[in-house]
């Protein structure tokens, strides 16, 4: 068999970046024992044909789809697999992603997505806390489902709230996010008791949270996406339509953030950054209690505890 692009061996570790490919992630790390990139090939890494069997069992019994044996020696890259689940994206599109699986002895730790509506980002901050923490993203409506994107921080916080009590229907919470996130955590924290962790999260310490970014009225779909694809922001077979949805749930968090009243928060902010600014800069004094500095994820996985 002749080698596809998805043979090659991708040296440079990239983050999931859509819900079908964190799934496949967590996959893949169950099945050879650490975090795997999107595109790092499957049998390269350490995996063979029984390896390749359980994942293709594991995507039987999560979507109903059965594929060939083969499959993963045609598409050896999660990015490549994910091809083949495309349409099975809208199953994946509810706003609770398991980003990591803990081995449940700690509560989850929630973190809301950040101006951009992914949180594939924050794989990076899950993977510095260790794999004995279980950590979940709440991303946007509309990112990869045609939905309108909510554009209101307390109607965000309300819909992420019913996401987070049909996993953890009683407390503690620990909740989190950077830039927008933030605050949609803010004022989730808000309306719940026992909240153990409200952290405000340089994006600094989170890989890739600005992109992608938009700066104003969305440019041509086709450009846009072509200019993604070649820096490894989306999935190769992505199309100009999301680049539309995405410019849409941007510019809905831009509209929330910048009506965001925020309700007051007594209990403790603990602010993890690495250097610059202080995230919760312009934040009013009177919506949150203690504020708590912290330097970088170490510093979030001992508050965890």
């Amino acid at each position: 068999m002749n080698p596809t692009a998805d043979d090659v061996l991708d040296t440079g570790y990239r983050h999931p970046r859509t819900p079908v490919e964190l799934w496949l992630a967590r996959q893949w790390q169950e099945v050879i024992g650490f975090a795997v990139g999107v595109g790092e090939n499957f049998f390269e890494l350490g995996g063979n044909s029984l390896d390749a069997a359980r994942v293709v069992n594991a995507v039987f019994e999560e979507f109903g789809v059965q594929l060939p044996l083969n499959v993963m020696a045609e598409h050896p890259t999660i990015e490549g697999l994910a091809t083949r689940l495309r349409d099975r994206n809208a199953l994946l599109a509810d706003p609770l992603v398991l980003l990591q699986r803990g081995d449940g002895t700690r509560p989850p730790l929630f973190l809301v997505h950040p101006a951009n509506g992914q949180v594939g980002a924050y794989c990076q901050v899950a993977q510095a806390l260790g794999e004995e923490f279980t950590v979940f993203g709440l991303q946007a409506t509309g990112l990869h489902a045609d939905a309108d994107p909510l554009r209101a921080v307390p109607a965000l916080a309300r819909a992420y709230l019913d996401a987070v009590r049909s996993v953890r229907p009683t407390g503690p919470y620990f909740l989190g996010g950077c830039s927008t996130g933030a605050a949609i955590a803010h004022d989730m924290a808000a309306r719940l008791d026992d909240v153990r962790l409200l952290a405000v999260i340089d994006d600094d310490l989170v890989d890739g949270v600005d992109e992608p970014g938009f700066t104003g009225p969305v440019p041509d779909p086709a450009e846009v996406v072509d200019r993604w694809r070649a820096r490894g922001l989306v999935p190769p077979d992505e199309t100009p339509a999301f680049v539309t949805r995405a410019w849409r749930v941007w510019q809905a968090n831009q509209d929330a953030l910048r009506d965001w009243r925020p309700q007051p928060y007594r209990g403790p902010l603990d602010v993890v950054r690495s250097d610059g600014r202080s995230p919760i800069a312009g934040w009013p004094e009177s919506s949150v209690g203690a504020v708590r500095e912290h330097a970088g994820v170490a510093a979030l996985r001992e508050l965890i505890g």
